[in-house]
């Protein structure tokens, strides 16, 4: 069927039921066949029904991917809605549960959260605290009104659903459970300041229930992280500590991405071509979901987006195709407190006292009895955030006390300003969208346009803390902190605090046109480090350090990524041409190159050549003969053919990737694309530390009970019901471009954790976008649907989906389904 153009209607607002609406409505009954529930039907007697507030119509193709039309922003809203509650209602309604504090209330005190990864305790309390009645009415109010009928319209669509199938009749995973419930907007609001969050004070979920006047709450398995500056990897003890750089390193490795955009100097046809992989957990309500969203004349764009987002993500439109990974900017500082010696719960500033805001906080805890219990927590604020304790490093005692504060809860336009990416015509407009608006909360973007544009922005919201304010405001034992952007910041001096700009779209945070942003015409790329290597022609450089680090070491994936676009564009990688085509892109991402492995093997092998022996960690000696055989015949790629020599050095690597002093050519800042590299065999001491680690990565793989015989594939799974679904890849840490993390299942098998979600590779020609994605976990949760596994079977065939956009292509699908919906 065919929609009128949104320009014929005025628009409406909240609350009104517009003509386009009704419009929409009206075609939906006139048109015969597909599931019209709630429209006007033929040979009614008297005068016509109301108009519906909300309409909307769901076609899908192909692994259940909803292509979503309606009139309006509330009927689109209200199709999203819908759709997103058939595939994935029980992971949404626990997500609800999660940032209105009602974890343990449903699940018990123990558990973990997919958003937080904070036992369910600490979970609710952090959520009680962020979330609060007046912060959530100010976040609501801040909305535009297209913004707000979206979100009305998603809560009338999810909730429409929940009511038409009934709690009894839902997917086995949350059939009959009382946490699946009706939605309001302000669980929307809740959820978006829950993203919002993520890249900062929601890493501090244990540091802010553990604040107490005098001393610390002491959590099991965390301690002191040792002598402040650049740490060695953390010991498990202190995985969770969020004030090292290492724990910031491996939440980018969890929950990162690769995204280079191509221009016209660099892509096949000189038009615009972008790659976007993204790196999220398989798992919890960071899960891509994919959509096809349009306004006819308003609005046409494709891509994925979070659980409960009304809008794409990352994905493309008529013109123009972008991604996202996860920046290095720092979104939230700690500031240290000068105590009132009179008063542990009031501080100084400039030599006044200040009183602490005690908020005492209830939540509602299902027992093993399965009886519910209150329990309650007092928490601190501040005028410069929330009070936080880390043990031996941010303690509340001694006449100081410690609080962090996050940007990003202050950033009402994170919604907004999707919404002007999806419309955006070109990459200047999109540019111009961000600099504007500025409510990206921690990620980087790239884009490509079909006029051969490539972009690179890292513009999101960013405290405002100048390199002078880091020579001055840092008191000496974190200076070395800052130098890698994370900040304590002396707050007993107001000049330390975040400097107004009256540029900024908030008080506190840089102006966006003063943030890193980079435009060219042959590519720009980035794999989760700092701004300034994005393009090594052009760094960029000179910002401060809680916006971007320079010259320290790149990720293993951003030099494998650089190296190969440069001997692509240069000709040098032995194939015809001096550009990039589609296909080149696709094998780039997905050809499973281990670039640590490349340059550290042969070093491995001369040990080999030495003695095949070596002493583990636990003491026992191992024979090394298979592994050094196994080593000698891999292609050091993490295909699913891949031997056994994967598995041994990846558990090699696991033991000595942190050591710097390993390295034959140690990092060199003005080598960066090249160094560090090789192992410094030549020296004893590096040689048995080597060996040990190999010695200890047999053990372990025997432990495990593969044998020789083992590939890959038969071993790295995603378990999908009864089956097991073999997955290529390998983790971050090793330098694999398709990261892919996982973990022992307990019987032998490593089942995926995260890495590669939505992937996606978009192009332009005289006929508009070609687009080819895979979701790598496919699009429902629910089990017994038939979209829980269709699309991970693709990708573990590296068989990419040609996406249906236009009108001709959705219709033109095989698995073609309409479905139009109104009230």
């Amino acid at each position: 069927m065919t929609f009128p153009a949104s320009p014929v209607f005025p628009s409406r607002r909240l609350g009104a039921a517009g003509l386009a609406s009704l419009a929409l409505a009206l075609a939906a009954g006139c048109s015969g066949g597909g599931n019209n529930s709630g429209s006007a039907s033929d040979g009614q007697i008297g005068p016509p029904p109301p108009a519906p507030v909300y309409a909307a119509e769901i076609r899908r193709t192909g692994f259940g991917v909803p292509h979503i039309k309606a009139g309006d922003e509330a009927g689109l809203g209200y199709g999203i809605g819908y759709a997103y509650a058939e595939d994935n209602i029980c992971l949404l309604a626990g997500h609800i549960a999660t940032v209105n504090g009602e974890r343990a209330k449903y699940f018990g005190a123990a558990g973990a959260t997919g958003m937080t990864g904070a036992a369910n305790v600490q979970s609710d309390f952090y959520f009680r605290l962020v979330n609060d009645a007046d912060a959530v009415a100010v976040a609501l109010k801040a909305q535009p009104a297209e913004i707000l009928a979206l979100l009305k319209g998603y809560v009338a669509g999810y909730n429409r659903y929940l009511e038409q199938t009934g709690a009894a009749n839902l997917a086995d995973e949350c059939k009959g459970q009382p946490w699946v419930r009706k939605l309001a907007e302000a669980d929307m609001v809740k959820l978006v300041r829950g993203y919002a969050a993520f890249g900062g004070v929601g890493q501090f979920v244990e540091a802010i229930n553990g604040t107490q006047p005098g001393g610390p709450l002491l959590r099991a398995g965390v301690r002191a992280s040792g002598p402040i500056g650049p740490p060695p990897a953390p010991p498990q003890e202190v995985a969770r500590n969020p004030m090292t750089p290492e724990y910031w390193t491996r939440l980018h490795a969890r929950s990162g991405s690769n995204a280079v955009a191509l221009g016209r100097d660099g892509s096949d046809n000189g038009q615009g071509l972008l790659l976007g992989n993204s790196h999220f957990p398989w798992s919890g309500p960071l899960r891509f979901y994919q959509m096809h969203l349009t306004i006819p004349g308003k609005l046409d764009v494709m891509g994925a987006s979070l659980a409960g987002l009304p809008l794409v993500n990352i994905g493309f439109n008529q013109n123009l195709a972008w991604g996202h990974t996860v920046n290095t900017s720092a979104h939230f500082t700690v500031f240290q407190l000068q105590l009132d010696p009179a008063d542990p719960t009031k501080y100084l500033v400039d030599g006044k006292s200040r009183s602490m805001l005690r908020k005492r906080l209830s939540i509602d805890v299902l027992g093993a009895d399965g009886v519910l219990r209150s329990e309650s927590r007092e928490l601190y604020v501040s005028d410069f955030g929330n009070l936080v304790q880390i043990p031996g490093m941010l303690e509340w005692k001694n006449g100081v006390a410690y609080a962090v504060r996050d940007a990003n809860l202050d950033n009402h336009r994170m919604m907004e300003q999707w919404y002007a990416i999806n419309r955006a015509g070109s990459a200047a407009e999109l540019k111009s969208a961000v600099l504007r608006l500025n409510g990206l909360p921690w990620v980087n973007t790239l884009a490509a346009d079909k006029d051969g544009n490539a972009l690179f922005l890292d513009v999101t919201v960013v405290p405002n803390v100048s390199s002078a304010q880091q020579a001055s405001c840092v008191p000496a034992p974190y200076k070395a902190l800052a130098a890698y952007g994370l900040f304590v910041l002396d707050g007993s001096k107001a000049a330390c605090d975040w400097a107004l700009d009256p540029a900024a779209a908030q008080p506190g945070i840089f102006a966006a046109a003063k943030l890193p942003a980079l435009s060219r015409g042959d590519f720009v790329q980035n794999s989760n480090d700092s701004a300034w290597f994005s393009h090594p022609e052009q760094p960029l450089v000179g910002f401060p350090a809680i916006v971007s680090v320079e010259g320290i070491a790149l990720s293993g994936r951003a030099r494998l990524g650089i190296s190969q676009l440069q001997a692509r564009l240069a000709g040098s990688d032995g194939l015809a041409g001096k550009r990039m085509s589609m296909a080149q892109m696709q094998d780039m991402v997905l050809n499973n190159r281990v670039y640590h492995a490349e340059h550290t093997v042969d070093d491995l092998l001369r040990l080999c050549a030495v003695d095949k022996s070596g002493r583990a960690d636990d003491g026992s000696t191992v024979d090394l003969t298979q592994a050094c055989a196994k080593l000698a015949a891999w292609d050091r790629h993490a295909n699913l053919d891949a031997n056994l020599g994967l598995v041994y050095f990846a558990g090699m690597w696991d033991r000595i990737g942190g050591d710097d002093s390993v390295w034959a050519l140690p990092f060199d800042p003005a080598d960066p694309l090249r160094t560090p590299r090789g192992l410094k065999v030549a020296d004893a001491s590096v040689a048995a530390t080597v060996r040990a680690a190999l010695a200890s990565s047999v053990r372990d793989a025997n432990r495990q009970g593969w044998a020789a015989g083992s590939t890959w594939g038969s071993i790295q799974v995603a378990k999908r019901g009864g089956r097991n679904i073999p997955i290529h890849g390998a983790a971050d840490r090793y330098g694999v471009y398709n990261a892919i993390g996982s973990a022992p299942d307990g019987k032998g098998l490593l089942d995926v954790t995260e890495g590669t979600s939505y992937l996606q590779v978009v192009g332009f020609d005289k006929n508009g976008p070609q687009a080819q994605a895979v979701l790598s976990y496919s699009q429902s949760t629910h089990a017994k649907s038939p979209y829980f596994a269709d699309q991970t079977e693709r990708f573990s065939q590296k068989a990419w989906i040609t996406q249906a956009y236009t009108e001709a292509q959705i219709t033109a699908d095989p698995a073609y389904s309409s479905k139009k919906i109104a009230e």
